[in-house]
């Protein structure tokens, strides 16, 4: 494992709202019995108001909406593509690893695994491309792509006309390896699949990759087309939204940064 991927996992246990909340809740506690229990009232009550405000409000929506629509669903599909090639994290590793394989694509977590499925039928000419390994071996010997080789094969597919990429664990790594297993030309034409929310930086890193023509395919939205304010209490829903919304920009950032993507916030 790579310093990027141990660093990037162990900022998450931090950085993720969750956790940040209840750590800023046990320092609250711990300065009660210090000799400053009024700067601990004062951070439990802040925390506090945060976690009611995130209760309430919908700041992950407004916050994910902007990259969930940086790029607008391929509605009007090109009468030939050279390729689909559809990213990994369509699986529970860890439920996989425990239980075996899931009884149904809905069980394993699929709205990529469909649009695969659904464009493949649709362009049976073309290159068909998983790409998904793991950073951590699902029940010690397994990859991603191997757990997915069996479900299609379950599902009475031809798995020997899916390439399957089975060493990358994030996102460069499925553009730069699937680039060397494939060996795309220029002029050919490709449908990448993958959540909206992870659609600008999947592009942006294909792009640097050296895929020069790449069709966005974004599915498994969160956000509605028009959402307005509507307050609710939720507070488990609306942090698991906010905690991919920080994700995908701390992505961006990072992977700008260290010259992974060509801009900040790819686009169309």
């Amino acid at each position: 494992m790579d310093l990027y991927l141990v660093l990037s996992k162990l900022f998450w246990l931090v950085a993720e709202p969750a956790s940040l909340l209840l750590s800023l809740l046990l320092l609250g506690c711990v300065l009660l019995w210090t000799p400053w229990p009024r700067l601990g009232r004062l951070v439990i009550t802040l925390t506090t108001l945060l976690i009611l405000a995130s209760a309430i409000l919908p700041v992950g929506h407004w916050a994910l909406k902007p990259i969930e629509d940086r790029f607008p669903p391929l509605v009007s599909l090109p009468p030939r593509v050279d390729g689909i090639i559809v990213l990994g994290g369509v699986v529970d590793d860890y439920v996989i690893g425990k239980r075996g394989l899931p009884r149904s694509l809905a069980a394993a977590g699929s709205p990529r695994l469909d649009a695969f499925l659904e464009l493949a039928r649709r362009y049976p000419m073309a290159r068909h491309v998983f790409t998904g390994g793991s950073i951590e071996l699902i029940n010690e010997r397994d990859t991603e792509a191997d757990v997915v080789r069996r479900i299609f094969a379950r599902l009475g597919l031809d798995t020997t006309r899916i390439i399957f990429e089975d060493r990358s664990r994030n996102t460069w790594e499925n553009a730069n390896f699937s680039f060397e297993l494939i060996k795309p030309q220029p002029e050919e034409l490709w449908i990448l699949i993958t959540s909206a929310r992870h659609m600008p930086r999947a592009m942006g890193t294909f792009r640097k990759a050296g895929w020069s023509n790449v069709l966005a395919f974004p599915i498994d939205y969160v956000t509605g087309e028009n959402d307005a304010f509507s307050p609710t209490f939720g507070l488990g829903a609306n942090l698991n939204i906010l905690s991919e919304a920080i994700r995908e920009y701390i992505g961006l950032a990072v992977y700008n940064y260290l010259g992974r993507t060509p801009e900040l916030f790819p686009g169309p």
